[in-house]
């Protein structure tokens, strides 16, 4: 339990529109209706109670500054109480796991983001080695790529690389930490199998959703490998920007392929309408000014469509940081990558590298009875 406050610089209502700097529309015009305009009882009668209905809409509007819902055809529901659920069966896990809960405390980390100019000019222009040099190397293909690795990569990298390339899928024993435990291509808790198991490359580069964006074996290999534990290894240089990329003609792959990877959404039912997507970040602030200008991303931006999901990556924490990212169509969207992830229970949208998240103006924070803060923020995303 607990309660929440949304604070959206306007009308905060449920719709995923811009909601800065316009004026009410008057409740009652001349020209509506003439018996009500004209008749003065009638007149300030009606006009009073659609006042009172006007400020409750805009009170609740105000409690509640995002409406939801919480899976595909269900109604909206204001997001504080789906939060407020989880984090109150969060916390009957912790007690009795732990017997006490205890929550991670906040240490005084920003989100790293770059300047829109950033996400003008490219990803390569930060990769340090220069456009013909990352050109030349997507020549080279997949060569590149694995002369990369055996230059920069860690033991657990260039594992993840030959799985990729010469491993056949659910076929590696190893049980990955950062997964929660899990093999590679392995499928847990009941989910369908999709008939990867014991298929060499070719089943991935194949497969209906490569054909369609256009995948070369090079895009799936450097997708494939952003799913594994070698991510880290490609993140970190991205957000610190400390000299050139270690592994720059795959990230150049990965900036590519999910670009590409928009037209499979490009078909689907919903390539027109607005979806929206959540990201949950733990024990982290927002930039100076990023309410005003917003942000990009250095990295590959990792979403889900499922809300609790996005929940769940910001759990165990004091202060927790969950974006909205609101979108009008499949351009907007990042790529969904199950069909090719090394763990395909993981259904996420993967954005590329230099995303820059646009505020719309809408946040909420939504506060616990045991003292965690979600912040919300409502961004669009700029691919």
């Amino acid at each position: 339990g607990g309660d929440s406050g949304g604070d959206s610089g306007g009308d905060s209502g449920g719709d995923n529109g811009d909601s800065r700097g316009e004026s009410p529309a008057p409740l009652l015009r001349r020209d509506a209706d003439p018996r009500i305009y004209n008749d003065g009882v009638t007149f300030s009668e009606t006009l009073r109670a659609m006042q009172a209905a006007q400020q409750e809409v805009l009170q609740r509007r105000k409690r509640h500054a995002f409406m939801v819902a919480p899976r595909p055809g269900a109604s909206a529901v204001p997001l504080a109480d789906l939060v407020l659920a989880f984090a109150s069966a969060e916390l009957e896990r912790l007690k009795s796991r732990d017997g006490a809960p205890g929550f991670a405390k906040f240490a005084d980390a920003r989100l790293v983001t770059g300047r829109p100019l950033e996400a003008a000019l490219g990803i390569n222009r930060y990769l340090g080695v220069g456009d013909k040099s990352i050109w030349l190397g997507m020549g080279r293909g997949l060569d590149a790529i694995r002369d990369e690795f055996a230059a920069s990569g860690t033991e657990d990298d260039l594992v993840c690389l030959e799985y990729v390339l010469e491993g056949t899928a659910g076929c590696h024993p190893r049980e990955w930490q950062h997964s929660g435990g899990k093999q590679m291509d392995a499928f847990y808790e009941g989910r369908e199998e999709d008939g990867r198991r014991g298929r060499p490359l070719s089943y991935f580069v194949e497969h209906p959703q490569a054909r369609e964006a256009a995948l070369l074996p090079e895009h799936v290999v450097a997708l494939r490998l952003y799913t594994t534990a070698a991510f880290k290894s490609i993140n970190d240089p991205l957000r610190n920007r400390s000299g050139a990329h270690p592994f720059p003609v795959t990230v150049a792959f990965i900036n590519d392929g999910i670009k590409r990877l928009r037209a499979v959404g490009a078909g689907a039912a919903d390539a027109s309408e607005r979806r929206d997507f959540w990201r949950g970040l733990r024990n982290v602030a927002l930039p100076d000014g990023f309410h005003q200008t917003g942000g990009t991303e250095y990295a590959p931006l990792s979403t889900s469509s499922d809300l609790e999901v996005a929940l769940h990556y910001s759990d165990a924490a004091q202060e927790r940081l969950l974006f909205k990212l609101t979108t009008a169509s499949f351009l907007e969207r990042g790529a969904s990558l199950q069909f090719l992830s090394a763990f395909p229970g993981e259904v996420e949208y993967l954005y590329p590298p230099l995303t820059f998240l646009d505020p719309t103006g809408k946040v909420e924070t939504i506060t616990t009875t045991c003292g965690v803060k979600f912040s919300v923020i409502e961004v669009q995303p700029r691919i």
